[in-house]
């Protein structure tokens, strides 16, 4: 498996935590629309693209590690992600200007953005994870 398939986890507000593989290089639309649960996310490296609306109405998420390897986040993929407020990007500021950001996205452009991040997130405990490989 190399992509996260559409709807995925739609509506698993359940979901708290997720540990994708490194085999996956992309994540399509729609897959944790709706999962108020998720609080934080690893993207790995080899993930270049985020799908429309992946992370749509994720109102808990308040962080998220974005690796450089990223070339397109979709529309409104962060939209509804209200508690947002940091972004772990590992590359550097140049970087990430050139990420394609589609619209709908502004609780991503308006989250503090830590460049060049080479530590790990905390780890978020909950009642149900997924495991992607």
């Amino acid at each position: 498996m190399t992509s996260i398939g559409n709807f995925a986890f739609h509506g698993c507000s359940s979901l708290t935590s997720i540990t994708i593989s490194d085999k996956i290089s992309s994540i399509e639309g729609y897959v944790f629309y709706g999962c108020s649960g998720l609080t934080s996310i690893e993207i790995p490296d080899s993930v270049t693209s985020i799908g429309d609306y992946v992370f749509y109405d994720c109102s808990a998420l308040t962080s998220i590690t974005i690796p450089d390897s990223m070339t397109s986040i979709g529309d409104g993929a962060f939209d509804g992600c209200n508690s947002l407020t940091t972004v772990y990007y590992r590359g550097n500021e140049s970087q990430w200007k050139e990420i394609d950001i589609e619209s709908a996205n502004s609780p991503l452009t308006n989250a503090t953005i830590i460049y060049n991040y080479t530590g790990e997130t905390a780890d978020e405990s909950g009642t149900l994870e997924a495991l992607i490989y």
